[in-house]
């Protein structure tokens, strides 16, 4: 039942909310007395003392007994009142957040990144093509092979005494043995040494 609504047995009995249970019992007694309908004759009057004496008689049944009495009680006591909500934190995830910008300067910062990164790949495969000449990867030239010398370069052949030998191979720059000739690789960072043919 909502608080305030029903009878207020406390008033019925005419006794405080933190009367004993022996302050209700002697309150209920002395109104039984003064208020039975066995007391009154006139049928008007015994009507109204009926009604009287059943709201007496139902006070006493619930502050009577001490079960009934607390619900009662915890049913009379307002709601207790709702906290208000906590606010909740403003959250702000970039300090940038608010900054207007043009479409045209949001379009750059969004795609800048990737074209970045792509014009970096695209100028490390031009600078390692350069980096190899022609894109041809250059023959494995190693000490011991007999070459065959061309005006466009030379190749590895098989060694009969008559083609220079590889005697050496280094960076670009460094000395080769006496009567070895430096030929410097297309990689440009190599070298090899070649001594003639019978040297």
């Amino acid at each position: 039942m909502p608080p305030g609504s029903g009878p207020d047995h406390y008033r019925t009995l005419g006794v405080s909310q933190d009367a004993s249970v022996g302050e209700i019992r002697a309150a209920h007694r002395a109104l039984a007395r003064r208020h039975h309908p066995d007391l009154v004759t006139d049928p008007a009057e015994r009507r109204r003392a009926e009604r009287r004496m059943a709201a007496i008689n139902g006070a006493w049944h619930v502050l009577g007994d001490p079960g009934r009495r607390a619900e009662y009680d915890l049913a009379r006591r307002p709601p207790a009142p709702r906290p208000w909500p906590a606010p909740e934190p403003e959250y702000r995830s970039d300090a940038f957040q608010d900054v207007a910008v043009s479409p045209a300067v949001g379009c750059a910062l969004r795609l800048g990144p990737v074209l970045l990164a792509v014009g970096l790949l695209f100028a490390i495969l031009i600078v390692t093509a350069l980096m190899t000449g022609d894109g041809n990867r250059p023959p494995a030239f190693q000490v011991g092979q007999c070459v065959r010398v061309y005006d466009y370069g030379m190749e590895v052949v098989p060694c009969t005494g008559t083609e220079p030998k590889i005697v050496a191979r280094g960076v670009a720059g460094t000395s080769c043995p006496i009567g070895a000739i430096a030929v410097v690789l297309p990689t440009r960072t190599e070298q090899i040494c070649v001594a003639p043919a019978g040297g």
